[in-house]
């Protein structure tokens, strides 16, 4: 679980300290998966039962085929999204899963940008200062690679961009985040987009607040405004609502 109080670095330099407190103060774990973004909230028994089921189920088939790269990806992304509800089990599950099909087939840029997200998620759940960092140094590494596999893959950008949305501005990950941003939301307007609506309404929501945060009120609203048109009454529509509600008053 991610500890409420911020870290307490002790007798580290002043950087060291700076970006110790930052992360335990503002990195809340954002896990994304395959194409949803998954935000933790309490989970049911029955979720938990789904959660083994499904698990024991893609187990069983890879005892007959455990270099299967399609079950191992399944596999990795169950646990994955598991781990985003603060279990930290299914974290270290996830990880295996990534690593052994890494092993397999090293290319698989979809893989490695979920298996660094995962060792963001090692952070969370690590208790050492120096740890947690070194394991988000380490997952950064990994879904930079991932994006140089496939720099055209909007899934692959979309993970990356959405994790490193979320990091302490110390951590230098600010232009690469909007940079993906800008990127797909090119893609949403394209028609044959692998993006779904949710995942363009969220491109739309942290595109326009990097562009707020640069000074850009008048772009950000519009970007807003055409992500809220894309479906007014969806869960992620009440997100941009928030923005521009905020913003009352501005010309369209």
């Amino acid at each position: 679980m991610i500890p409420s109080t911020p870290f307490h670095p002790g007798n580290r330099s002043s950087c060291l300290r700076k970006l110790l407190v930052a992360f335990g103060r503002r990195f809340m774990f954002l896990a994304v998966g395959y194409c949803v973004l998954v935000i933790w909230s309490p989970g049911t028994a029955s979720a938990a039962e789904s959660f083994t089921n499904r698990l024991n189920a893609m187990q069983s088939r890879m005892q007959s085929d455990p270099t299967n790269t399609l079950i191992l990806f399944q596999l990795g992304d169950l646990c994955h999204d598991e781990g985003a509800k603060n279990n930290a089990k299914a974290v270290i599950l996830a990880q295996g899963y990534f690593t052994r099909l890494l092993a397999v087939d090293p290319n698989h840029a979809m893989a490695r940008v979920m298996y660094g997200s995962v060792l963001t998620m090692r952070a969370r759940d690590t208790f050492w200062p120096i740890t947690r960092l070194n394991y988000v140094k380490a997952g950064n590494r990994e879904m930079d690679a991932a994006v140089q596999l496939a720099p055209k893959d909007a899934q692959v950008r979309f993970a990356r961009a959405v994790n490193n949305f979320h990091m302490p501005d110390i951590m230098g990950r600010e232009e690469i985040a909007q940079e993906d941003l800008a990127w797909l939301w090119q893609q949403a307007q394209v028609a044959d987009t692998s993006l779904k609506v949710g995942q363009k309404q969220t491109i739309a929501l942290y595109y326009g607040q990097t562009l707020k945060k640069k000074n850009k009120l008048e772009e950000a609203l519009q970007i807003w405004r055409a992500g809220l048109a894309l479906a007014p009454k969806s869960q992620d529509a009440a997100r941009l609502k928030e923005q521009l509600n905020k913003h009352k008053g501005r010309p369209n």
